[in-house]
């Protein structure tokens, strides 16, 4: 089976390709310890927003691969940072020459993520008279790294004189993200198609990403031990970013032109676009004498 589909992919690969963009808003809901034991979040997210552009090629009816560019934004602050281990007993902060004090601080981030998606599509909807929509449901689940811009610091610049820290108070990453801090990523996403024509179709996703990075939200997580001697021993924690996010957009669906032999490489005429998922309603004109009885 598995050999069928690949000699079906290597005949059929300019056909069943779709690009599209889809935009939305995500939430930086928490973050989660990579031994699942707890969650935790030190920063009060906000709602923001997310784009992503994407290339897909369906090798059967129900599975497809796709390349994923996607944008997410995220912001937030704490008014009350008191609790947060790392500004109040990290040496960064706290020192000869300054010390951290506890005013409202703000987050500011960016990410770039690339995904490798694998999709699988259900069959379409179908109505009451048992009729199929041209409706369907798809799922696909991506794995990718991401790259972030990151800057976290007081919300009032009074607040750096008063500590005598820099403004901002942390900064990773913005601008141009290095490729030397990659993170990885890993989504499941639930979609829907609405075929408006075998061309186009209206797409809506709610989507599930996981990104492994403990700063996302400007903060580097710590637990702290008091010793006995007053000390403190800080211990950086592993955790996952979990980010849903729901995006709506429009796809292209399309068959790249085929050259055929002893002709150019763009030879093949114009044919109409055949989709698996697009029922065509026919006029009455166009049905057979036995469809009419």
């Amino acid at each position: 089976m598995l050999a069928a589909r690949s000699g079906n992919l290597k005949r059929n690969w300019h056909k069943d390709w779709n690009i599209g963009i889809l935009g939305g808003v995500n939430l930086f809901a928490t973050e989660i310890k990579k031994d699942f034991s707890r969650t935790s979040m030190d920063m009060n997210p906000s709602p923001n927003g997310s784009f992503s552009f994407h290339i897909n090629k369906r090798f059967s009816f129900d599975l497809g691969l796709g390349f994923e560019f996607e944008k997410n934004y995220f912001s937030g602050d704490k008014t009350f940072p008191n609790n947060i281990n790392w500004l109040i007993y990290s040496d960064r902060f706290n020192n000869e020459t300054a010390s951290f004090v506890p005013h409202p601080v703000y987050f500011r981030t960016n990410t770039s993520t690339y995904f490798l998606n694998l999709h699988y599509n259900f069959e379409n909807f179908i109505n009451s008279d048992d009729k199929k929509l041209n409706l369907n449901m798809y799922v696909k689940v991506g794995l990718g790294f991401s790259s972030i811009g990151v800057e976290m610091g007081y919300k009032d610049a009074a607040h750096y004189f008063e500590s005598n820290l820099p403004n901002p108070l942390y900064e990773k990453g913005q601008g141009i993200h290095s490729f030397k801090d990659l993170y990885g990523t890993f989504q499941i996403c639930p979609g829907v198609n609405y075929f408006l024509s075998a061309r186009l179709s209206l797409n809506a996703e709610l989507k599930l990403m996981f990104l492994s990075n403990d700063y996302l939200d400007g903060i580097q997580n710590y637990e702290a031990t008091i010793r006995p001697n007053n000390g403190v021993l800080l211990n950086r924690q592993e955790v996952y970013a979990f980010i849903p996010s729901i995006k709506f957009g429009i796809s292209y669906h399309f068959n790249w032109y085929k050259s055929k032999m002893n002709e150019s490489l763009w030879g093949q005429p114009w044919e109409e676009y055949d989709n698996k998922f697009f029922n065509k309603t026919r006029k009455p004109s166009d049905r057979t004498p036995q469809e009419e009885m």
